[in-house]
């Protein structure tokens, strides 16, 4: 919270008997007090504040759980604090702890908000190279490029001659409502959300190309997710 992301080693944490006991297992917030290395710093006491155990007791919400943390550390600076990103980390880690439904669903959401918080969120409401509100579109697209969503028009033209390498997606017009209203759903609205199945995939799908384009990289975390799926 006070220092940014910073890389730290607990020295005996394996042994039976070990100073820390259970405070430094997965999804925990705690209170470390850190000896300042060259390169990497050591824990010398840490203080547990809460202990997300719901999360570790089931092995979806360890898939998720370790999918946010995956794409919070993707996008985070060394050393950089972000009193905002953390504060939406903890609550976000605490929501997935009581959620029982579309917690597919939730990791779009809290992907969007990450991204807004971070400056790339993308733009759901109008066509980001001519400005065209998407209730007069005939044709949906969305660029992962542009950064968000295109009209037929320029989906069919102007990307094109522009050089973008990358061509946009054609996606139903339905999908970036959903995307919108997604990031005003609070935790409880997520045991309540009903979504055609095809909506439900291209959403995912959308948003996980997106995530990636901007981290450049694919979260491994996420194939994790997908081999629970199979």
């Amino acid at each position: 919270e006070s220092h940014g992301k910073v890389s730290a080693v607990a020295k005996g944490v394996r042994r039976t008997k070990s100073k820390f006991g259970g405070r430094l297992e997965p999804f925990t917030h705690v209170d470390l007090l850190l000896y300042k290395g060259k390169s990497l710093d050591t824990i010398t006491q840490a203080e547990s504040v809460v202990s997300f155990s719901e999360i570790r007791e089931d092995l979806n919400k360890i898939a998720y759980g370790l999918s946010m943390l995956d794409l919070v550390d993707k996008i985070s600076v060394d050393c950089e604090k972000d009193k905002r990103v953390f504060d939406f980390l903890l609550s976000s880690l605490k929501a997935l702890s009581e959620i029982n439904n579309n917690i597919d669903l939730f990791l779009v959401a809290f992907d969007l908000k990450l991204l807004l918080l971070s400056g790339f969120m993308p733009v759901l409401g109008r066509c980001v190279v001519c400005d065209k509100t998407t209730n007069l579109f005939r044709k949906t697209f969305f660029s992962c490029e542009r950064g968000g969503v295109i009209c037929e028009s320029c989906g069919n033209h102007n990307c094109l001659k522009s050089g973008i390498e990358i061509a946009p997606i054609p996606i139903a017009s339905q999908s970036a409502d959903f995307l919108s209203k997604l990031l005003k759903a609070n935790v409880d609205d997520f045991d309540k959300i009903k979504i055609l199945g095809n909506l439900r995939r291209e959403v995912v799908v959308i948003v996980r190309k997106y995530v990636d384009f901007h981290v450049h990289a694919r979260l491994r975390s996420r194939e994790c997710i997908d081999g629970l799926k199979d």
